[in-house]
C-alpha cells in the first residue's frame, strides 16, 4: 500500500487542477440513501464530492485519493472540526447493491482515512462498488438522480436533504407539467423514513423546520398546502399534502459559520 508522502508527491507531480465540482452532477441513489438513513451529511458530501469531481480525481492501485483538506472543506460546507469529528462515523455506513451480472452484496463505500503533512492532506480510501458508482455513472443500471451540487452542500438536516433530492426532481419536469407532486401521509412516512400518525405532526415535525432551512440555503425551494376531503357532516379530513416548486432566481447562500 502506498504511503499517504507517496501520494502526495505523486499527486504534486501530476499537477491536478483545483478541486471542483460542477453545479449539476448525478449522485447514485443507494449511496445517497444510505447515507442519509445513517444521518451522515459529512459521509454524503464526500460523496458528492468524489462523484462530481471524478474527472480530476487520481486513485492509486489501492483505490485511494488524496485531498487538500482545505479545499475539501471549502467545498463541502463544513469546518475541519466537523470533517474530523465525522470521519469515524462514515467508515461505519454500509449500502447493498446489484452488479452487472445479478450479483448481490455490500460494501462500506469509504472504509479509509489517513490525515497526513499535519493534517493538510487527507487520503480517502473506497470500495471497488463504491468507485464504480462515483466514477461509471450511468452504466450497470443503477438508479441516479441530478441534483445541484450547492444546494445539497449548503444543508446541514437529513430531512431536508431529502426534500432538496425532491425538489430536484420536480424541477426536472417537463415544462409541460406542473412542478408539483401531492403526497398521501403514507408516502411522505415513507419517503422521510419516519412514521407519524397525523398530517399535523409531520408538517411541525418535519415540513415546517425543512422549508425554514432549504428556503435560507437552496435556490430551489417549496411551498405546500393541506388538502381536505369532505366526508359527511363530519370535521373536513386532510387527504393530502400538494408541494409546489419554488425558484428564488436571486438567491444569495448565508456564509458558512
Amino acid at each position: 500500500m502506498a504511503s499517504p508522502l507517496d501520494l502526495i508527491k505523486k499527486e504534486r507531480e501530476q499537477n491536478k487542477k483545483e478541486l471542483y465540482i460542477p453545479q449539476t452532477l448525478k449522485l447514485a441513489n443507494s449511496l445517497f440513501q444510505a447515507f442519509i438513513r445513517n444521518n451522515n451529511l459529512v459521509g454524503l458530501k464526500l460523496c458528492l464530492v468524489l462523484s462530481g469531481a471524478k474527472n480530476i480525481i487520481h486513485y492509486d492501485d489501492e483505490l485511494q485519493a488524496i485531498f487538500d483538506v482545505k479545499s475539501l472543506c471549502e467545498i463541502m460546507n463544513v469546518t475541519r472540526k466537523e470533517l474530523s469529528t465525522n470521519l469515524k462515523k462514515v467508515l461505519k455506513v454500509h449500502f447493498t447493491f446489484v452488479d452487472e451480472k445479478g450479483g448481490r452484496g455490500a460494501t462500506v463505500p469509504i472504509h479509509t482515512y489517513i490525515y497526513s503533512s499535519n493534517n493538510k492532506y487527507l487520503t480517502i480510501g473506497v470500495s471497488a462498488p463504491a468507485k464504480k458508482l462515483f466514477t461509471e455513472l450511468g452504466k450497470g443500471g443503477y438508479s441516479f438522480s441530478k441534483a445541484n451540487a450547492k444546494n445539497l452542500m449548503n444543508l446541514q438536516h437529513k430531512h431536508s436533504l431529502r426534500m432538496q433530492l425532491l425538489l430536484e426532481q420536480i424541477n426536472d419536469f417537463s415544462k409541460d407539467v406542473a412542478k408539483r407532486r401531492r403526497f398521501t401521509l403514507e408516502e411522505l412516512n415513507g419517503y422521510f423514513d419516519v412514521s407519524y400518525k397525523r398530517y399535523v405532526d409531520f408538517e411541525r415535525k418535519i415540513l415546517i423546520p425543512v422549508k425554514e432551512e432549504i428556503d435560507s440555503s437552496s435556490t430551489l425551494t417549496f411551498n405546500y398546502r393541506m388538502n381536505d376531503e369532505v366526508s359527511g357532516t363530519g370535521r373536513p379530513k386532510i387527504k393530502e399534502v400538494v408541494i409546489d416548486l419554488k425558484e428564488q432566481k436571486h438567491f444569495q447562500p448565508s456564509l458558512l459559520k
